[in-house]
């Protein structure tokens, strides 16, 4: 007989730890994870859409217990990693804190990058690179407004844009297309400083350089099948209309 069972994937990841207090200041302080409940003995935080609970040790536990991931069970856990800069960053990070980790390795049999690292408890943890469809496609756009040529960007027929320069929303590419062809010659450069994916939606935070100075902006996407359907960027548009006026 077969099961087939239904699921839209892992619900949560449960943790045993010999000491929560310790354990809590690692994931919390110093991975930075959001902890989103607490209650006795136990806690929980979100790793992307992930949530893990981390619970503290009963009177079974053996009080000097180690993870080993040589035992039958979980071996080790993997987070997903859509930057590759973003590994070293934290490879860094872990040993300036102390933590033993691998630096960035490459993993043998997929060819990708990774870091490796143990929490207090030796629970193995990788943090693994896997570009996300959804931001190579808003990070191309983000580079070619800074490089100026438009023709590499993956928009869908159908995208809407709204910004502090447009009068209400433009809809359609080519629409799209012309607005921005009229932005790019007050352009000089983009430099991406943070990204956040969350399924279908993407947040990038990046400075555009222009002829009136640097820019901070914030723009959400909405990307589908790799194609941006939605923009809508935030930023102080007074520098560009007073350059313009």
């Amino acid at each position: 007989m077969t099961l087939d069972l239904k699921t839209a994937g892992v619900h949560h990841v449960a943790l045993r730890s010999t000491d929560l207090a310790r354990s809590r200041r690692f994931y919390a302080e110093l991975m930075g994870f959001p902890v989103v409940l607490e209650a006795p003995n136990l806690f929980l935080f979100t790793a992307g859409r992930t949530v893990f609970g981390v619970r503290g040790p009963e009177k079974e536990t053996v009080r000097d217990d180690c993870f080993s991931p040589f035992r039958v069970g979980l071996d080790h856990v993997a987070l997903a990693c859509g930057e590759e800069a973003e590994l070293h960053r934290v490879a860094a990070g872990l040993a300036k804190a102390g933590v033993p980790n691998t630096g960035v390795k490459m993993d043998e049999a997929l060819h990708v990058p990774y870091v490796a690292f143990k929490d207090p408890d030796g629970i193995a943890w990788e943090l693994y690179f896997a570009p996300s469809p959804e931001l190579e496609a808003v990070e191309t756009y983000v580079r070619a407004l800074g490089a100026r040529d438009l023709s590499a960007i993956p928009l869908a027929a159908d995208v809407i844009f709204e910004s502090p320069l447009t009068q209400g929303a433009l809809k359609g590419r080519e629409a799209v297309l012309r607005f921005l062809e009229d932005v790019l010659p007050a352009v000089r450069g983009t430099n991406i400083t943070r990204s956040f994916v969350n399924g279908e939606e993407v947040v990038c935070r990046f400075d555009l350089d222009t002829a009136a100075g640097v820019i901070p902006v914030l723009d959400y996407f909405r990307v589908c099948e790799g194609r941006i359907r939605e923009i809508r960027p935030y930023f102080d548009p007074r520098p560009l209309v007073g350059a313009a006026s």
